[in-house]
């Protein structure tokens, strides 16, 4: 009996050491690391430029990064810089955390969660106030149901280079 419990003991000790026992604490993800540190994470999908085509009167362009996405208003009156949380090219989603916005910027919040589909060159994207709350992209393509009921927060792109 006392050599189980040691040897128990031993590998208890043993997982602590090498990571295999469970932690109180647990960090949050960062978009520019990957769950294996050993593994190089995938580039975001979305990155490049990309000019809004819709719908409504709001025109800007994206600019968009592993680490970031830019809105600029093609007027240049409005600007606002988005932190990328985390991203997932597989589910086709992402989560924003507002660093910084002058003017009137868009989209307006302080964190949004995004699901998109890409389709050649064209981007939809459908935006969700707060984190993890992923709008189900209703139409690909386009931002309407029917052909005539807008879709909210919805919007196409253009890559551009």
């Amino acid at each position: 009996m006392r050599i189980i419990g040691l040897g128990t003991a031993i590998t208890v000790v043993t997982m602590t050491l090498s990571g295999c026992a469970g932690s109180s604490t647990s960090a949050q993800p960062d978009a520019s690391v990957s769950a294996d540190a050993s593994v190089p994470r995938a580039d975001f999908a979305l990155r490049g430029s990309w000019l809004y085509l819709g719908p409504g009167d709001a025109g800007h362009s994206l600019e968009i990064s592993n680490a970031s996405i830019v809105y600029t208003s093609t007027g240049g009156d409005w600007s606002s810089t988005w932190a990328i949380k985390d991203y997932d090219n597989d589910l086709h989603r992402f989560q924003l955390v507002l660093t910084s916005g002058t003017g009137s910027y868009f989209p307006a919040g302080q964190s949004l969660s995004g699901t998109y589909d890409v389709s050649g060159a064209i981007l939809t994207v459908q935006l969700a106030d707060g984190l993890g709350a992923y709008m189900t992209l209703q139409s690909p393509g386009s931002c309407t149901l029917g052909g005539s009921q807008p879709i909210a927060n919805c919007g196409l792109y253009m890559k551009q280079n």
